[in-house]
């Protein structure tokens, strides 16, 4: 039996999709339980799916039911596991309001492009919660894996199975493996945008940016639907990275027409837009009536900067027994995340050849939207041989505990390998 912890990291088709009225956060992960409750009812729930796909397989083997009855069968149970392993945490937002808030609703749009530079999407792709909240432990999870593989080499027309396995490596962060998931899933269903666009997010997280192979799927999106939302949203933050400021206000202004007036996420939506005209040089659009003041505009006017403004500070450097083991092309990941675990709140990359350097997230686009920041924050640092965000065997590695948002002269050090 399968079971996923669906990411939706920086792009999630299905709360992108929900624009009208559904995308201002009414969607099915909008409510929030707390983390003991939900992981004790999902592992009772998987306990008891588990049991039923054991008596389904015992009924088939005697002869009970047929072949087509079993698929059927499994698959829904299936279903129901993938429904029941999706564990919130107790801290976070609806999350189509949030991955959307990720996407549209900052004063600094290319924070977008920031999530692809670590983990943990997506959803985009943040897979991992709160630690301890998990069903199953990652080594389950890839045996389960396992299993759905053997059935696609038996089924390799099985479009819900290869979906499956799509969102199944990105729990487990192998966005390699979920590329190529994505891939066969286009091929079976070419003519879908939301395949496609989520295939293009998975290939921005491992290329670390939008730009490139990852486009050049936007653009095939965008050929099947030319408003696929998801895809303008990637568009426009392709165009951001890439400088073309005016295309990026362009692409997002055609999400802001199917925003309902007078909605929050339509002032969040201006606000990223604004910011993308003004670098353009370009009026600003005029705030329609009834708008309220997006949080990235209280900020910026002096209103909560206190509570959430980013400022660790420091210094990285390599531990001596391992200076010889960094290379001038590795790749270098500094991430802060929640005391307790989570997906990366903000993120920096370099290049091993920069080493040893100092560092600021003062400034720095955050992931979290306008969300409160932990009281305690955590400091790590990936050095990646394969320029990938997920840590693989032979990357090093460091990290810091219990750090305040305006931590300064923070001395982080690369001081283990990763098994």
């Amino acid at each position: 039996m399968i079971t996923f912890l669906i990411v939706a990291g920086l792009l999630v088709a299905g709360a992108l999709l929900m624009v009208v009225p559904p995308l201002l956060g009414r969607g099915r992960d909008a409510s929030v339980t707390p983390a003991a409750a939900d992981a004790e009812q999902a592992a009772t729930a998987m306990l008891v799916l588990r049991e039923q796909l054991a008596d389904l397989d015992a009924e088939r083997a005697a002869g009970g039911i047929d072949d087509a009855t079993y698929v059927r069968s499994r698959d829904e149970l299936e279903r129901r596991a993938l429904d029941e392993g999706k564990v919130m945490a107790p801290s976070a937002s609806a999350r189509p309001a949030r991955v959307w808030a990720v996407l549209v609703g900052l004063g600094v749009p290319v924070m977008a492009a920031m999530i692809y530079l670590s983990v943990g999407t997506p959803d985009a792709l943040n897979p991992q919660k709160v630690a301890g909240q998990q069903t199953f432990s990652p080594e389950q999870i890839r045996e389960m894996v396992g299993t759905l593989e053997a059935r696609l080499e038996n089924e390799p027309d099985n479009v819900e199975g290869w979906a499956m396995l799509a969102r199944s490596w990105l729990v487990l962060e192998n966005y390699p493996e979920a590329s190529k998931a994505y891939a066969r899933l286009a091929e079976l269903i070419p003519d879908n945008a939301d395949v496609v666009a989520d295939w293009a997010d998975v290939v921005a997280t491992k290329n670390g940016s939008i730009i490139g192979e990852a486009e050049t799927l936007v653009a095939r999106a965008l050929e099947i639907d030319p408003n696929h939302v998801k895809s303008l949203a990637l568009a426009g933050t392709g165009a951001y990275q890439r400088g073309d400021f005016a295309a990026a206000a362009a692409l997002w202004e055609r999400i802001l027409a199917r925003v309902p007036p007078g909605q929050e996420i339509e002032g969040q939506l201006r606000a990223s837009i604004n910011d993308a005209r003004e670098r353009a040089g370009l009026p600003a659009l005029a705030a329609s009536a009834g708008q309220r003041m997006p949080p990235a505009q209280a900020v910026a006017n002096g209103e909560g900067a206190a509570d959430s403004a980013l400022k660790i500070a420091g210094r990285l450097d390599v531990a001596p027994a391992l200076r010889d083991q960094v290379l001038a092309d590795d790749t270098v990941f500094v991430f802060v995340r929640g005391g307790a675990g989570g997906p990366p709140i903000a993120a920096l990359r370099f290049k091993g050849s920069e080493l040893p350097l100092d560092f600021s997230f003062d400034g720095v686009p955050r992931m979290s939207g306008n969300a409160p920041l932990p009281e305690t924050l955590a400091l790590a640092v990936r050095v990646s041989k394969s320029g990938d965000v997920m840590a693989k065997p032979g990357d090093l590695e460091g990290r810091i505990d219990g750090l305040a948002a305006d931590a300064s002269g923070v001395a982080l050090t690369i001081e283990k390998v990763h098994q």
